[in-house]
């Protein structure tokens, strides 16, 4: 998750402050208060490539973690393998996408 969150800061910079400013200065009902700025960053994240690769290949390993922790709530230091494992795939898809948005288009063959 936390390669997860450096992705949407980055990238989604602006609506996460809105969303974050929002939640802070309405402490006792933001969740409906700030439901549509919390939409907008749901919006934005899930425009990014590397945001959506995570959530594709990581998948698997994020529900293992959530099911540890909804499980274990008063012994969450029990999932920090699974954690770990999210932590691992997440950064590695990020990483895998970054390189494919860093590599230089192919030239094109120029037509005969």
């Amino acid at each position: 998750m936390d390669v997860v969150m450096e992705l949407v800061a980055k990238f989604c910079h602006s609506e996460l402050e809105a969303y974050g400013s929002c939640v802070q200065d309405n402490p006792q009902n933001w969740p409906t208060k700030c439901a549509e700025l919390k939409r907008k960053v749901s919006d934005c994240s899930s425009t990014n490539p590397s945001i959506q690769r995570i959530k594709r290949e990581c998948h698997k390993q994020f529900q293992v973690y959530d099911y540890c922790i909804r499980n274990n709530p008063s012994q969450v230091e029990v999932c920090l393998p699974a954690l770990q494992e999210f932590f691992t795939c997440g950064h590695n898809a990020a990483s895998e996408q970054q390189l494919k948005e860093d590599m230089p288009t192919p030239p094109q063959k120029a037509a005969a």
